[in-house]
């Protein structure tokens, strides 16, 4: 899959030649979603001593109002005041924390994505994935992706404290970042040489907030069905302890089916990410991402969508089921 901005762009937009690039009112916007999918699976694991930094300053948490005092003068256990939203996200955490792991080496999924049909298999001791389409104008079959996915006890290793956690999440998105940049600099320096003349990154890098970068890589570790309960709870803490996240408790995905939509607006790309989840299970149903006409100078609104309709459990990876 491609792995810098240029590489996503040009294979988004299915370009033909190498210097015509999108326009920059869009370019951003097909970047951000290409990016999210690039990225998926792809929560890296760092060492104990960078998930230690969960301590550092600007880790947002819940803060309780001040202690009252009784009239002997003494305090109270102070009160924490949830909002709607929060209070749908702990119960969300809740039912995570009680569902039980899966069982069997591999996951199946089964998916619509936009306007095609694809099944992924994710080998849960190795990270290997296996994809399998059906649609016009998409390969049957892609090539495995070796290591595309950290494995079940890599992601059992990850923090469940909030803070820890909100505060590995973020070096992992910066950490990610650095490496695409690397990439990116590398590949046009090449470039450049090949060329014999400077050549220049079609868009610029998007500036995110620490807020935005939570929010993406919370969403890519609801997405992976190799997170365990404890893990996957505490992902749902860190999203109500992030200012600026929308919580629907009454939605329906593409499907019709009950869902809770979590949702997140980036103003850097004025594209809406939302994730449906099954309110009682937890298990992910459905993830869009939208634009909006501004976001596309005026044209009207795009939108990508990866609906979700099994993820189940297997022994051995199985057969194209398209075949």
């Amino acid at each position: 899959m491609p792995s810098t901005d240029e590489d996503i762009l040009r294979a988004a937009m299915r370009r033909c030649t190498e210097d015509v690039h999108a326009p920059a009112s869009i370019a951003a916007q097909v970047v951000s979603r290409q990016r999210h999918r690039a990225r998926r699976g792809r929560i890296l694991t760092l060492t104990a001593t960078t998930a230690a930094l969960g301590t550092a300053a600007g880790v947002v948490a819940l803060v309780p109002r001040q202690a009252a005092q009784t009239p002997g003068g003494h305090q109270t256990r102070p009160a924490i005041t949830l909002t709607a939203a929060q209070r749908t996200l702990y119960q969300l955490s809740s039912a995570a924390a009680n569902a039980s792991p899966g069982q069997g080496r591999y996951v199946v999924m089964r998916e619509v994505q936009d306007n095609y049909r694809r099944t992924s298999v994710i080998d849960s001791l190795t990270g290997d994935v296996w994809t399998y389409q059906r649609g016009a104008g998409v390969p049957a079959e892609l090539p495995v992706a070796r290591h595309d996915s950290p494995t079940q006890a890599q992601l059992a290793a990850m923090p469940t404290g909030p803070a820890a956690l909100r505060a590995l999440l973020i070096s992992q998105y910066d950490q990610q970042q650095k490496q695409a940049d690397a990439a990116t600099a590398a590949q046009l320096k090449q470039k450049g040489k090949i060329l014999g003349r400077a050549h220049r990154p079609a868009i610029k890098p998007l500036r995110l907030t620490a807020d935005d970068k939570v929010f993406e890589q919370a969403s890519l570790l609801l997405w992976n069905p190799l997170v365990g309960p404890a893990l996957r709870a505490a992902v749902f803490k860190v999203l109500a302890a992030t200012p600026g996240v929308q919580v629907n408790s009454h939605a329906r995905d593409g499907l019709g089916r009950p869902a809770v939509e979590i949702s997140w607006f980036d103003r850097v790309t004025s594209v809406t990410l939302a994730t449906f989840e099954d309110p009682s299970t937890t298990r992910m149903l459905e993830q869009t991402d939208t634009s909006t006409p501004a976001a596309v100078n005026g044209h009207t609104s795009s939108a990508g969508r990866d609906l979700y309709l099994s993820v189940t459990r297997a022994r051995a990876v199985p057969p194209d089921p398209y075949r």
